[in-house]
């Protein structure tokens, strides 16, 4: 009797874990949350500045997070703000830091939105967006200084600017190395700008990232006369992204055009990852999965797959059982995810739009 009781408690505790990780799996987190917004003006007599303070910062972050998850122009996200109150899409707010002088007010804000009275807008207005953030990535800051390479090297100005780079300035977040002695031994100049793959795989993995981007940035200068030019690559496809800048300054205006090419370069890779993931979307094939295995380490098993593939946008848990979970899944490449199953031991049997996916012996 002792025994089937425990049986039993056995199973209790098994099954309020299936139903303890019922919840939403994707491969992208909503960001809602817009850090960093610095206000100053002259204090007003008479008037309630900090509440005066916290309306710019609504209006101010909201700009910027339709800039980063809309692939719309300036001008035309402003046109936009025009028609709403933008303290309407706020859940919340932190004053990070605030100061009074004499005659003026300054303060960094922190302004939380919601997502769904974003999207209802975005979709009402129908306007293309793509909310998820991209993963962590790892940033490599190569530059050419008159056919100089520098990674490391101090001073190397491009790194530095990274460094001091505002906080959550986009969707992706962005890791800079420590160019600590372990980092000079794993990869130098070369390897960066030859996108050496054992090395540049090595120091993702010390990061612990799976991706990782090398912006270029090729600095020439003749007669007090600055030339620069950006491209990006990923350091592990290899692959040249459409993102190029070019831009002229003389010495004294070298610090400015540093930070500018940079904060270029954010949106511009905002924009990229937005149009990226859009065309994944108005591709992608919706399934309904019935997922069935005989043990809750074999769940596990499928549903890290599922996770973790780059052929899956979208993968929500909709009900569960000891035995078998019902899924819906958004796959952007169909017949690479059959495969990708097949490689792992899993069979695949289509009826209709249903899957019905198994682990085989």
């Amino acid at each position: 009797m002792n025994i089937k009781r425990k049986t039993a408690f056995l199973n209790i505790i098994i099954y309020l874990l299936f139903f303890n990780i019922i919840q939403t799996y994707s491969n992208d987190k909503v960001k809602s949350t817009v850090k960093g917004i610095f206000i100053e003006f002259e204090l007003k007599k008479n008037q309630d500045n900090r509440k005066n303070a916290l309306q710019q910062s609504y209006l101010i972050g909201l700009e910027r997070y339709l800039d980063w998850v809309t692939i719309s122009s300036k001008p035309s996200i402003g046109e936009l703000l025009k028609s709403i109150n933008p303290s309407n899409f706020v859940t919340s707010y932190s004053i990070e830091s605030e100061s009074f002088s004499a005659e003026k007010y300054s303060a960094l804000i922190t302004v939380n939105f919601d997502l769904k009275k974003i999207e209802k807008l975005l979709k009402e207005k129908n306007i293309k967006y793509y909310a998820g953030n991209g993963p962590e990535t790892l940033i490599l800051p190569l530059m050419s200084y008159n056919n100089q390479l520098i990674l490391w090297d101090d001073p190397n100005p491009w790194f530095k600017s990274w460094i001091e780079r505002p906080i959550d300035g986009n969707l992706t977040n962005f890791i800079i190395p420590d160019g600590d002695l372990e980092d000079l031994i794993i990869v130098n100049a070369d390897d960066a700008r030859n996108l050496n793959f054992k090395e540049i795989k090595n120091i993702s993995i010390k990061y612990g990232v799976k991706k990782v981007m090398v912006p270029f940035l090729k600095i020439d200068e003749t007669e007090g006369k600055i030339t620069y030019l950006l491209r990006c690559f990923d350091g592990l496809s290899k692959e040249t992204l459409d993102i190029k800048i070019i831009k002229e300054s003389d010495s004294k205006g070298f610090n400015i055009a540093m930070f500018d090419i940079l904060n270029s370069f954010t949106r511009l890779y905002d924009d990229y990852w937005v149009y990226d993931n859009l065309k994944k979307m108005e591709s992608q094939v919706i399934i309904e999965a019935n997922i069935i295995y005989e043990s809750f380490n074999d769940w596990i098993f499928i549903k890290n797959i599922i996770k973790k593939s780059n052929n899956v946008n979208y993968f929500r848990v909709s009900d569960i059982s000891i035995k078998e979970t019902y899924a819906r899944i958004k796959v952007i490449n169909e017949n690479k995810f059959i495969t990708e199953l097949e490689s792992n031991n899993l069979s695949i049997k289509k009826n209709n739009n249903v899957w019905n996916i198994k682990k085989y012996y």
